[in-house]
């Protein structure tokens, strides 16, 4: 009778054992599992701002391009645009620029 009782002491340690290890594995799974899925929200959420921050400055851009549309006609335009980017006066003109709060 004492043999029974070992075998089966035996057999309940190796299903105990074996139900242990499953368990921590499982909670190691699920562990790797949410650090993994806290980097993914982490890199998803830079994306996000990023996407909101280029976003901004487009519905910047565009605002300042429907009022300078709105505001002017084509011919005032071409001239500032003219004058501002590309540097052109007109014929006689004299351009001075103050260069005393240049760095």
């Amino acid at each position: 009778m004492a043999k029974k009782n070992s075998k089966s002491v035996v057999k309940r340690s190796n299903k105990s054992f074996i139900l242990t290890l499953a368990t921590v594995a499982i909670l190691g799974y699920f562990v790797i599992s949410l650090v993994s899925l806290q980097f993914q929200i982490n890199e998803k959420t830079k994306e996000v701002e990023t996407a909101r921050q280029t976003l901004a400055s487009a519905q910047a851009e565009n605002a300042e391009l429907k009022e300078l549309a709105q505001e002017e006609d084509e011919k005032t335009y071409m001239e500032r645009i003219a004058r501002d980017v590309l540097g052109y006066v007109l014929p006689g003109e004299s351009v001075y620029y103050d260069v005393s709060t240049a760095n």
